[in-house]
Formats: structure tokens, sequence, C-alpha cells
């Protein structure tokens, strides 16, 4: 799709204040009573001062702005659906760590003091008894702990006062009902990292999707999973998605967590659809919600992966231990409470779910789900040449046992070529030895700009030391032919301890690997999100 989308889209965020106030918030400040007193019983906000609380924020800077970029496109199209719409304001509040008192000190902040923002916005429509104040969008930086993982935060510029500032994080924005649902907000949260323009409006969101005020439909009462679908395709993100609801048996073969991992795993995100229940709830058409995901918590202690095999899929399974079974909770929004949210990995009922979107990045045909069960398929295969070289290495022979006791750790990771060397050659395995540079030419000729690269490990080492054996490495860029049982044409080359294996020949059965020393002999560490 050739879309044209004007920068002066996001002055809602940089556009100068019309007047700024200053609190310190430090006791006896009450973030409920500067709720309350501004804004009314919002639970969304409050999550936000809980937020900046948590992360140390000394002072709060509320400005009031006038109606720009995104904003004002949203104040027209409530016109259009709503003739005696009235914008009543809009105000940008930022938290931020260091203490002070007044306007003067903020141009001696850096970007590294802001911890937050949130624009606030409210709408009246008096016909329809409507006058509240929503998020119109926040983000917040990521909670400093090691094992929450956000692959790839994106940064975006704001003004406080007359200084421009920058904040890393993920997009967060919250419906209100009439131009906007959950579904819209979930997909604007994760579109804001994927388009080449960095957002995309709620109306233009709409209309791709059919929404306009001559088609009848009503935008605040959401999206359908075909509405989802076209307006993927249309700004050209890739996906790969699950409805629960044309065949009840996927909630068993095709586990909703598996899609929602490998999305936020790869940083591409992840749309997670399900039924309200309840007392209260009708059982003939329940309610549904939908929410974004781009990001999960890591728990080197957890005993799913050894149970699971061992007590509660004896001889079953996939072939593989993923990655995603060290996963505690999944990191998200929820427009109804706020952003920023662990969500445990099982809480939402399987029987609940309804629909899952697993995001595709930019460069890739598919995704983390594909590539570690292709990735498998190519371990297998490598087998008879890694059995050869058994007795040359101690770390081989550990790797053999674990792969044919089904229990070889998998974890994908999408990564650019330059990353995937710098990583490869600026880390030593665990004997201290570095990658030969000789090898930095030829891997920077054969591999692709990105690729899928499935890291192997075991099950002790993987979470305690968080380190790996050897990767599989995937061409991203090539649409994979499900027809056949392994697709070659995905491969580009695995690394073992000791050995890089290169395809030689698939004429024959099994696949011939041609295996060249390395000298990364032992286990080295895990890919680290930046």
């Amino acid at each position: 799709m050739n879309r044209f989308f004007s920068t002066v889209l996001s002055e809602h965020r940089t556009v100068y204040p019309e007047s700024i106030e200053v609190y310190p918030s430090s006791s006896p400040f009450s973030s409920f009573d500067f709720v309350e007193n501004h804004f009314g019983d919002i639970d969304s906000v409050r999550r936000c001062f809980s937020l900046a609380r948590s992360f140390g924020t000394k002072t709060i800077i509320l400005e009031k702005t006038a109606p720009r970029g995104l904003i004002l496109e949203e104040n027209e199209e409530l016109t259009e659906y709503f003739p005696d719409y009235e914008f009543k304001g809009a105000v940008r509040l930022s938290f931020w760590k260091r203490a002070f008192n007044n306007i003067y000190h903020i141009e001696k902040l850096s970007s590294k003091d802001l911890n937050g923002y949130a624009i606030i916005k409210r709408d009246k429509i008096k016909s329809r008894k409507f006058d509240k104040w929503h998020i119109f969008e926040a983000v917040f930086k990521k909670n400093p702990h090691p094992y929450n993982c956000i692959a790839r935060p994106k940064k975006f510029k704001l003004v406080c006062g007359n200084t421009r500032f920058s904040i890393k994080g993920i997009l967060y924005c919250q419906q209100n009902t009439l131009n906007k649902a959950c579904a819209q907000v979930a997909l604007r949260s994760l579109l804001s990292n994927h388009l080449s323009n960095g957002d995309i409006s709620y109306k233009e969101i709409n209309e791709l999707a059919g929404i306009a005020p001559e088609s009848g439909r009503k935008p605040g009462k959401g999206l359908t999973v075909t509405d989802i679908r076209r307006i993927l395709k249309e700004v050209d993100v890739g996906f790969r998605d699950i409805d629960y609801t044309q065949n009840e048996e996927y909630r068993n073969t095709l586990p909703y967590q598996k899609f929602l991992y490998a999305g936020v795993e790869s940083g591409a995100g992840a749309l997670l659809g399900f039924r309200l229940s309840g007392p209260q709830i009708p059982d003939d058409s329940p309610p549904r919600h939908i929410i974004p995901f781009f990001g999960h918590t890591f728990n080197k202690d957890t005993w799913v992966p050894d149970a699971e095999i061992s007590y509660f899929d004896v001889g079953g399974g996939v072939g593989y231990v993923p990655s995603e079974n060290w996963t505690s909770s999944f990191i998200g929004h929820d427009d109804n409470f706020g952003p920023n949210y662990c969500v445990p990995r099982c809480h939402v009922n399987k029987e609940n779910v309804d629909y899952v979107v697993e995001l595709f990045n930019k460069e890739a045909k598919y995704g983390g789900v594909h590539a570690e069960a292709v990735s498998l398929g190519f371990i297998y295969s490598l087998t008879p040449s890694i059995g050869a070289k058994i007795d040359t290495n101690p770390w081989i022979k550990r790797l053999m046992t674990f792969i044919k006791a089904k229990r070889i750790v998998l974890r994908a990771v999408f990564i650019k070529k330059k990353a995937y060397l710098k990583h490869l050659f600026d880390f030593s395995d665990w004997e201290g030895n570095h990658e030969s540079a000789d090898y930095l030419t030829l891997l920077e000729d054969l591999l692709p700009s990105f690729l899928w690269v499935v890291e192997l490990s075991l099950p002790q080492l993987f979470p305690a030391n968080e380190r790996k054996v050897g990767e599989v490495m995937l061409n991203p860029f090539i649409r994979p032919d499900t027809s056949k049982d392994v697709d070659f044409d995905l491969f580009l080359l695995a690394r073992i301890p000791g050995f890089y294996c290169f395809l030689n020949s698939i004429g024959e059965e099994p696949p011939k690997f041609l295996l060249l020393p390395s000298n990364i002999t032992s286990h080295m560490s895990l890919i680290k999100h930046s």
C-alpha cells in the first residue's frame, strides 16, 4: 500500500503549551487527590501515577495544550459522527526524577530524568450526555528489573515547556467508545512500532476497516477479525493469527501462549482477544476485549519445563522445550486499566480466548513460531553429522543427549546481521575462546541483512547461566513452503560447539552437511535484548 502520512500528526506531543504548572510530588502530595480533582475517578490515570511513583518521580508537570496533530484529526472525525461534539481540552502530564518547583528548572532537565508522559483528553457530546476524560496516549519507560524483557521499545519525542525530550517505551492508548474501541487502540499501540512514519490515526484505522459515517458502522463498537486482518494487510505488516471460534480444537493444538511469546520475543508484538465471563455476563452474547502485548518476564527458577516433559506429557510434546516455558508473565497494556501490566502466562483461560495474533517484523515473511518449528527439522537432519563428531567434544555429546531426549531448548530471535555478528565475535565461550576473525568476512557475505537466529540450549544451562550451545540461522525473507516437511530454502547454516554446519547436498537421505571448525567449543551467552 502506498501511504502518505504527514509528520504534523505527531504534533500533539511537540506542541508548545498554553500554560504550565509544576507540582512537587513528595509528601504530603497525594496522587489520589490530584487525579480526582483534575480528571475524576479514572483507573488508567491512577495507573500512570502509580507507575510514576514506582520509578521515583519527584516532580509532575501539567501543561494545557491546543489540539494539534492526531488530536486535531480525531476531533474532526468525531464531528463527522457527532455534529454537536465539543473538544473540552487536552493536558500533557510528564513525570520527572528530579525535584524542583518552578518552570525555569525545565531547561536544566535531560531525557534521562523523564520517567513517562501521558496526554489526557476531554470529549463532550451533549446529545449523548457524554463528558469524559480519557488517556489519548502515554509512554512510560521499562521496569528496570533485568528479567523484564521488552525487545524493541520505541523512542518518542515530546516537548515540555520549550524544551525537547525523548523517552523509550511502548505507546499506550485508551478507547473513548466514540471513534475508537479496544481493537483500534490496541492496533495503534503496536503499529506505532512498525510503520516507517511512526504512527497511524484512528480515522485511517477506521477507513482501512471500511468504517466511515456513510457506512452505517459505528467505530466505537470496535473491529471484527476480518477488519483486523484487512488493516494489517493494508499497512503491510505480516502476521499469523488464530481464530479459535472457527475450530475449538485449536485451543489445545495451537495454544495462544506460543503466539503471544513469539510476537513479543521478536519485538513485533501480539494481540489477544478474549470473551468476558462471570455471573453477570450473558452466555449467548458475551462482550469481548482485545489487548496488545509487547514483552515478557523471565523466571529462571520455574518448575514448568521439567515437569511438563517428566510428569504431564510423558512421551509426547513437540520434540523440544520452548524458551517460552520460562516466561512467568506477558507484559502488555489494558486500555481499561492502564499501561505496562504483567499478565501471568496462563491467567487467561484458554476457553475464554477467541483470537490471537502474532505480528511479524517488517522484514520477515514468517514469525517465531514457524522459525522454531522448522529449526527442529533442521536439527534432526543434522544429527548424523553431529553424531559423527560426538567424541571430539563433550558439549556435542551433551547436545546429542538432549536432542534424543526431546529436551533441547529452542529460542527464536529476530536480529540484524550486524548485531548478530557483533554478538558472535565480541563474546567468548566458557573457556574464554573467541571466534576466529577469518569467519567474519565469510559470514558477512553469506548472511542476509536480517535473520532468524534459533538458539540451542539445555534445560539447566538456559535459565541458570543464560547461555547456549549453538544456533540455527534462517533466512527471514523467503516465504515458507508449508508443503515440505523440511524447507531447506530457509536454512542458512548452524553452529554447534566446535563447528559450523553448512548444507552440502539435499539430494540424499539424510541431507549432507559440510562441517568447518570453530574456535567456540563450549557454551556462550544468549543474545540479549537491547
